[in-house]
């Protein structure tokens, strides 16, 4: 349910916590050129050469960084650190990098340094209160924001956030004690209100945390969204007359309020009155003041997966008044092709994301969702042209190379293929599973290029790089085992394989032909009927495969069964024909 209380909480609690952590943080943190100049007074006082040498592994650090090189730039600042171990401001940076790849116990410990270090430095305070905050170290970080109070005075929201991180971290009387002293300082105002109704809240104190909201009205008896927190605590107590009360008082201050008609939605729900429901849904979709990621949690809320609340016509309208409303965001078409893709239109989503990429082409997730329906409706042309287009604009992105490397391979394109697979053998560095991949595909074009002592020295490398790469795996047996070259190898390989995956019948296929080369036809048997009992249908190749083997048991007539077989389900080989004819078994011939 999305209620306006929710939404409120979420903006005033969590989006000022946010604003505060990710803006501030990036907007005024010190300039790197400044830091590394103006060293912290807390910092040991250093000979000549070891400035000079902190200088120039600082500044080095800052460029690798700036680049992305972040492993490198962790080493020059760790290499700082060895000349003066006091460096605030190195700790700052290596802590940053630290945040940026997640590791927020690492950075946590740097920060709690450089704080220590350099105590009135409120930006480094700062950034250790986000990571206090993914630590779920609340009550550490309502300490920092007491800290930088005091350091910072003249800054009201400090205070705000203080309390509102009391309160997550359960000490709930400090933080209404708090809130009472900013009030008797500074006045009512609604951040004090509203913080105080979640403590209520908390405490299930809901008498209390209505008088809260009533006292807003109080004050301000013509803004509508304090009757909307009214009316939704009134929906969540099932106080649904007193609810719609508030609802209605809503629409009478405001007519054209987005807000409300997705709550008044939400009381209609859970009356499960869906048709009334859906009408104030269209309402609100269509009032172009109400944001889009509003209107976003409230479609995922009626359209996801086993939810009943809405027919796939009402959720296709609704995008379209999405679509309609917001003609500048690409993201309701991006929705639109989620859409048809759940309801296996595959070229009408293609269509739509087409168009979404026109809007934005730098969003790589949307060309990758453009490859991937390209692969589903097995266009090959059209994955090679996209991936191409694809590429003008990320040249770095393993996924493109692939994709358009098994067009070319389904293309028969060989010569091209090679050529894609060295391009993005540069840009994909040092990647093993990735390598593995595109490297498998260069093994695909040597053999079809009939350079098979190129193919099986790619395919040794591929096995080297990724041991856990079964496709190419089955592939090299394969081919090995129908040249009848290497058949130890092909054996070794294929068990392999056949031991990850036991019940996939083209490796059982595989596995049982290994056996049929090396002339051990009940072997071959047994796991041949083995992978005609695991596929999913009746695969024409093993039907033949089965009875080339039945063919050398003596079991002719039964051979000839399956031959025919295998050609009724579809089988075009020609040597295939010339078996029924012949009534022999004959060997396949490659083109």
């Amino acid at each position: 349910m999305i209620s306006r209380e929710r939404l409120v909480r979420f903006f005033v609690i969590i989006g000022c916590l946010v604003a505060v952590f990710s803006c501030k943080v990036a907007k005024t943190a010190i300039p790197s050129s400044q830091a590394s100049i103006s060293r912290d007074s807390s910092e040991v006082k250093l000979s000549e050469d070891n400035r000079k040498e902190f200088e120039y592994l600082y500044i080095e650090g800052l460029k690798q960084k700036t680049l992305g090189n972040f492993d490198d730039a962790i080493k020059l600042f760790s290499r700082c650190l060895e000349i003066d171990s006091r460096s605030s401001a190195t700790l700052y940076e290596m802590a940053t990098i630290h945040v940026s790849k997640g590791d927020f116990q690492s950075s946590m410990f740097l920060l709690e340094k450089a704080v220590l270090n350099n105590p009135e430095n409120q930006y480094y305070r700062l950034l250790l209160i986000k990571v206090y905050q993914q630590n779920k170290l609340f009550e550490k970080a309502a300490q920092e924001y007491e800290a930088l109070s005091r350091l910072v005075p003249d800054n009201p929201d400090y205070p705000f956030y203080q309390a509102t991180l009391l309160g997550m971290s359960g000490k709930l009387a400090e933080a209404m004690s708090l809130y009472n002293r900013l009030e008797q300082q500074k006045g009512f105002s609604e951040s004090i209100a509203l913080g105080r109704q979640q403590l209520y809240l908390q405490q299930e104190n809901r008498v209390a945390a209505y008088t809260e909201i009533e006292k807003l009205i109080q004050h301000n008896p013509s803004v509508s969204k304090y009757y909307g927190l009214l009316a939704d605590m009134y929906l969540t107590d099932n106080n649904l007359d007193k609810a719609l009360e508030n609802y209605n008082k809503i629409i009478s201050i405001d007519p054209n309020d987005g807000f409300v008609h997705l709550s008044m939605a939400d009381y209609y729900l859970q009356l499960k009155d869906s048709a009334q429901a859906y009408e104030h849904i269209i309402l609100a979709f269509k009032n172009v003041e109400l944001d889009f990621e509003t209107k976003a949690q409230m479609y995922y809320l009626m359209s996801k997966p086993g939810s009943t609340k809405i027919s796939d016509q009402q959720q296709l309208e609704l995008l379209h008044i999405l679509i309609d409303t917001h003609v500048n965001d690409e993201r309701p078409r991006a929705f639109l092709v989620d859409y048809y893709q759940g309801v296996k239109k595959p070229d009408e989503a293609r269509k739509q994301i087409r168009l979404v990429i026109e809007m934005n082409k730098e969003n790589y997730q949307y060309w990758e969702r453009l490859l991937l329906l390209n692969n589903d409706l097995q266009d090959w042309s059209s994955m090679v042209d996209d991936s191409n287009k694809a590429l003008a604009y990320f040249v770095d992105q393993p996924l493109v190379y692939i994709l358009k490397s098994v067009g070319l391979l389904q293309q028969k394109r060989y010569t091209d293929l090679l050529s894609v697979i060295d391009s993005a053998s540069v840009h994909v560095k040092n990647d093993p599973k990735i390598l593995s991949q595109l490297y498998t595909y260069r093994a695909e074009a040597f053999y079809n290029l009939k350079r098979y002592v190129e193919a099986y020295d790619v395919f040794d490398k591929v096995v080297e790089l990724d041991p856990e790469n079964y496709m190419a795996m089955n592939n090299y047996a394969y081919y090995l085992s129908i040249k009848g070259e290497r058949l130890a190898v092909a054996e070794k390989l294929s068990a392999k394989v056949i031991q990850a995956n036991p019940d996939n019948s083209t490796y059982l296929d595989t596995y049982a032909w290994v056996f049929f080369m090396k002339k051990d036809f009940q072997l071959a048997r047994f796991y041949m009927e083995t992978a005609l009992s695991k596929s999913t249908d009746d695969n024409a190749v093993l039907i033949e495969h089965y009875g080339d083997i039945l063919y050398y048991l003596n079991e002719k007539d039964n051979a000839l069964i399956q031959w025919k077989k295998s050609l009724e389900k579809g089988n075009i080989s020609k040597t295939l024909k010339l078996k029924i004819a012949q009534k022999r078994y004959l060997e396949t011939k490659e083109n």
